[in-house]
């Protein structure tokens, strides 16, 4: 008896965890508040079409060796925001290194600054996940190899409604 009460009461802890599964086709993107590289708070508005976002050091790069080349306006002429997890990183290095290095950039690069927040969404190892969206509604999710993050801005919207690996 004891031990169904022990997986009753995993089971109920494990619920919270459970909801913040990854987003879905469908979904509304979350409400989350971001701060750009110079602590201005941002939101996804419902004008954004494409979110771009990189969990790991390797993948900013080379999403941002690709944004340097463009105009300043090049993510907002898109209708698309880039956000990058940097929750991961150590504050001293963030306030001293990364960020100035961020700030920098000739795009506007909002950022996860708190590992609760990086819970929502798709995450694969080495690569970019990519949201389109439709009115503040998930429209299609896909990750991609990060080499490749031009292809999605130079293709047709998808009537997408799966999460492919490319």
């Amino acid at each position: 008896m004891k031990l169904i009460h022990t997986l009753v009461a995993s089971l109920l802890c494990a619920l919270p965890l459970l909801a913040m599964a990854d987003l879905k086709v469908g979904d509304r993107f979350p409400d989350i508040e971001f701060e750009d590289q110079f602590d201005v708070k941002q939101k996804i508005e419902p004008t954004d079409t494409l979110v771009l976002m990189s969990f790991e050091k390797d993948v900013s790069e080379k999403v941002n060796e690709f944004l340097v080349k463009k105009d300043s306006e090049f993510l907002e002429s898109n209708n698309s925001r880039y956000i990058a997890d940097i929750s991961g990183m150590p504050g001293l290095i963030t306030k001293m290194f990364a960020l100035p290095k961020m700030r920098d950039y000739n795009y506007r690069l909002l950022l996860i600054k708190e590992e609760k927040n990086t819970e929502y969404f798709e995450q694969a190892k080495g690569q970019l996940t990519v949201y389109t969206l439709k009115d503040g509604l998930i429209h299609s999710v896909k990750t991609i190899n990060p080499a490749q993050v031009a292809t999605v801005f130079s293709s047709e919207p998808e009537t997408g409604d799966t999460t492919t690996n490319e």
